[in-house]
C-alpha cells in the first residue's frame, strides 16, 4: 500500500522491495566494483530461485513470465522481480540502461554503489527523492543507519495478530519462520546480525547448500507451521527493531499505525509527506493517495477462542511495545 502511494507522487521515486529481493546477500561486502554489484542485482539468490522455480510466487512479485519472456524463474534478476516493474512498464529496457552505467563503475563502498543505483533511477525518472520500502526490514535498521547516515525511517506497523495471519500465507515469511525455528533449536539467535539473512557471512552458503541439496518443494508444501510461531517471530522483530529505532534521533523516525492510516488516510498521509519534506506537500497527491486506502476489518477475531489466546500470547511482547491493548479473545467469543 505504501509503495503504491509513494509511486503516485510526482517528485518521489518508489523503490519497492529492493533490499528484500537481494535475500541473504543484500548487505554483504564493504567495497565492491560496479560489476560485482551488477551481478548481485542480476543473479537470483538460491532461496529466490528455489521459490520461483517451484511456483511459490508472492503478491509483490510483479514480473510476468511467459513462454516468450526474456527472463524465466531460473534467471530473472532480483531487481526485476518487484523494484523495476513497480517503477516502469519498460522494466527490461531501463534495467539494461542502468546495468550498463553500473558495470562501468570502479570499486566503491557498498553504500555508495547502492546510492548510485537509487540516484540514477531518480534522475532517470525526474524524481527529487527516493524512498525504499522493504517488508520485514526492521532488523536492518542499524545497518541502514550506518550505510545511509542521512536517511530517515518510517515504521508502519499493524496489530501483530493480523500480521501473523498475513505472514502465514506468505512464502517469504514461511521460509523465514522455518529457518528461525531451526536456528533456535541449535541455540542460534536468528536476529543476531551474524545469523540474519542479509548481514550474515555464512547464511548465503548455508542457503545454497539447503536449497540445492536438501530442499524439496513437496515436503515444504506439507510443512505445518503453527500460527503462534509467526506471532513469536513478529514479536521478536518488533522488540529488536524498535530498540534500534529508539536509538536514533527522534527527528529521523516516523511511526505510523496501519489501522489509523485506514481510518484517517488524509491525516496520516499528511504526517507522512511532511516527514519526507514539507516541500513535497501536494493536495492533488493527497487526494489520490487517500483514495488508494481501503478499509479492512481485523481477521484475528474470526479465529476460535483457543487460537486467539495462543496467538495473543505469542504476540504480547510486541503488542505491548506498540501500544496495542485489548483482550486475547474477541468479545463474545469466550474468555481470556
Amino acid at each position: 500500500m505504501l509503495s503504491n502511494i509513494v509511486r503516485r507522487h510526482p517528485d518521489m521515486l518508489s523503490l519497492s522491495e529492493f533490499f528484500t529481493s537481494l535475500g541473504s546477500r543484500a548487505f554483504l561486502g564493504r567495497r565492491l566494483t560496479g560489476e560485482a554489484v551488477f551481478r548481485r542485482l542480476n543473479t537470483l539468490p538460491a532461496e529466490g530461485r528455489a521459490m520461483l522455480e517451484n511456483g511459490f510466487q508472492l503478491d509483490e512479485f510483479l514480473y510476468r513470465f511467459s513462454p516468450g519472456s526474456r527472463y524465466q524463474p531460473h534467471n530473472v534478476p532480483p531487481i526485476m522481480g518487484s523494484t523495476m516493474p513497480h517503477i516502469t512498464d519498460d522494466a527490461e529496457g531501463v534495467w539494461d540502461e542502468l546495468a550498463s552505467a553500473l558495470r562501468r563503475r570502479g570499486s566503491e563502498t557498498l553504500a555508495d554503489q547502492y546510492r548510485f543505483v537509487f540516484d540514477w533511477l531518480a534522475h532517470r525518472f525526474g524524481k527529487s527523492v527516493w524512498i525504499e520500502r522493504s517488508g520485514a526490514s526492521l532488523p536492518f535498521v542499524p545497518t541502514l543507519g550506518r550505510m545511509f547516515p542521512d536517511a530517515r525511517f518510517v515504521h508502519i506497523h499493524r496489530d501483530g495478530r493480523d500480521t501473523a495471519l498475513s505472514m502465514r500465507r506468505h512464502h517469504f515469511f514461511r521460509w523465514r519462520v522455518l529457518a528461525a525455528e531451526r536456528m533456535r533449536r541449535f541455540g542460534i539467535n536468528p536476529f543476531d546480525p551474524r545469523s540474519l539473512p542479509g548481514t550474515s557471512p555464512w547464511v548465503p552458503l548455508l542457503s545454497w547448500i539447503w536449497f540445492k541439496l536438501v530442499f524439496r518443494a513437496d515436503r515444504y508444501r506439507r510443512e505445518v507451521i503453527e500460527l503462534p510461531s509467526f506471532g513469536r517471530f513478529w514479536s521478536r522483530m518488533i522488540e529488536q527493531g524498535t530498540a534500534h529505532l529508539n536509538a536514533l534521533p527522534e527527528e529521523r523516525v516516523l511511526t505510523m499505525r496501519y489501522e489509523r492510516v485506514l481510518a484517517f488516510p488524509r491525516e496520516e498521509l499528511t504526517r507522512f509527506i511532511r516527514f519526507v519534506g514539507r516541500e513535497f506537500e501536494d493536495p492533488v497527491w493527497t487526494d489520490a493517495a487517500a483514495a488508494l486506502v481501503r478499509p479492512q476489518e481485523a481477521r484475528w477475531p474470526t479465529l476460535d477462542p483457543a487460537e486467539q489466546r495462543a496467538l495473543a500470547d505469542a504476540c504480547e511482547p510486541g503488542q505491548s511495545i506498540l501500544g496495542y491493548g485489548g483482550h486475547s479473545v474477541a468479545p463474545g467469543e469466550g474468555t481470556a
